[in-house]
């Protein structure tokens, strides 16, 4: 692998250890705390989404007239992500993005969609993201989590955005991920 990966890898390990090993993932124990969880981590799915689209903006053309931009491998790394997280196919056959399928999930847990639904409506309608999160009725420490990344988005640096999908978020989601997929069957089991 590339040594400068290598090394970040190791300097951030003990921070990834934390958040994959956070105290959390042990209380959450009932439907009720699952849905608790969904209704906060939605935006760290609708956020991922936004972080990857930034990057999508940086690294490839996406206006007209198409120009090449940066390297073929960059843009087909960027674009395969993409079109993963935009257009999978979720267990009934039908393509959706991993946040209209989280969404489906929540709906399914009984877990309440209506503020991260009411914040993207906000937005489509034309408010500011910032605007719209202050508007959130969303705890202040998701508020926290989204507008850390939108003011990342918001500054522009392709490097930056790129250390945040990669180590602060791809990485450490796919680490989570698994040790959710055991909390998840514990509940399930339960049931």
């Amino acid at each position: 692998m590339n040594p400068f990966i290598d090394k970040t890898n190791q300097r951030i390990a003990p921070q990834k250890s934390i958040i994959v090993r956070h105290p959390l993932y042990a209380h959450i124990q009932t439907l009720e705390h699952v849905r608790v969880f969904m209704q906060h981590h939605v935006y760290a799915v609708w956020d991922f989404m936004s972080l990857l689209k930034s990057l999508q903006q940086n690294l490839t053309c996406t206006t007209t007239p198409w120009l090449p931009k940066g390297s073929a491998e960059t843009r087909f790394l960027i674009n395969e992500i993409v079109v993963g997280e935009e257009s999978d196919v979720d267990m009934n056959g039908v393509r959706k993005s991993h946040f209209e399928m989280y969404l489906d999930a929540m709906v399914q847990a009984g877990a309440n969609t209506q503020p991260i639904l009411s914040l993207v409506e906000d937005i489509r309608k034309g408010t500011n993201i910032l605007l719209a999160l202050e508007n959130a009725h969303i705890p202040e420490t998701v508020k926290a989590f989204v507008q850390f990344t939108f003011r990342h988005i918001a500054e522009n640096k392709p490097h930056v955005l790129s250390a945040i999908f990669t180590f602060g978020r791809e990485e450490a989601l796919n680490l989570r991920n698994n040790l959710w997929t055991g909390v998840l069957q514990e509940i399930n089991n339960q049931s």
